[in-house]
């Protein structure tokens, strides 16, 4: 199966780094800081779940500044993967990694939260989600497929954050930085779509 991952991804990803630049020099106010600030939360998680579930390690090994001192996550570890899923969930790794530096180019931030990756813990998501208690219990690690289906809803979260946002900055910069984020979680969501959707 050929899966194109649009170049417009990859265009976002530059136009994501050059909006951060510009920002430095503006003058954000205090509800644009918090904003943007906010949304570390999920991107933190994301490059932590892609990193583990892609090459078995996390921001501490690929950008340990980037964690601020943070703990490490609980439970993360490589998944199962086929080489093409494999591929594009590492691209995506790369992708959250380069948002926490856009970030963290544009505002203070935090250290990293501690995050609980643990195959239990997505566990209980999925009972939760279908109001009963499956046997065996979904491990996202366990294979491609369910690690699909455990990406599935950290760019949809990460969409809907962004796409609430974006209209209450004040600052253009801020906007754009936003913007940018928005572009590149909606062509994962897009992705991760069609490789659970198009047939095997």
């Amino acid at each position: 199966m050929a899966i194109n991952v649009p170049t417009s991804l990859f265009t976002s990803l530059l136009l994501l780094f050059c909006s951060a630049s510009s920002l430095r020099s503006s003058t954000l106010s205090k509800s644009d800081v918090d904003l943007i600030e906010f949304p570390l939360n999920l991107e933190y998680l994301e490059a932590e779940f892609f990193l583990w579930g892609a090459l078995g390690h996390g921001l501490d090994t690929v950008a340990p500044n980037l964690t601020l001192g943070g703990p490490p996550p609980i439970g993360a570890q490589q998944a199962k993967l086929d080489q093409l899923v494999q591929d594009i969930i590492t691209q995506f790794a790369f992708q959250e990694v380069g948002h926490l530096r856009a970030i963290k180019s544009t505002v203070k931030g935090f250290p990293r939260p501690l995050l609980d990756l643990s195959s239990k813990t997505f566990s209980k998501i999925m009972d939760s989600a279908l109001n009963r208690t499956l046997e065996p219990p979904f491990d996202p690690y366990a294979n491609g497929l369910n690690f699909l289906i455990a990406s599935y809803l950290i760019p949809y979260v990460g969409v809907t954050g962004y796409v609430g946002a974006n209209p209450l900055l004040k600052n253009v910069h801020a906007k754009r930085l936003v913007a940018g984020l928005l572009g590149v979680e909606s062509a994962q969501d897009a992705v991760i779509r069609k490789l659970l959707y198009v047939p095997k």
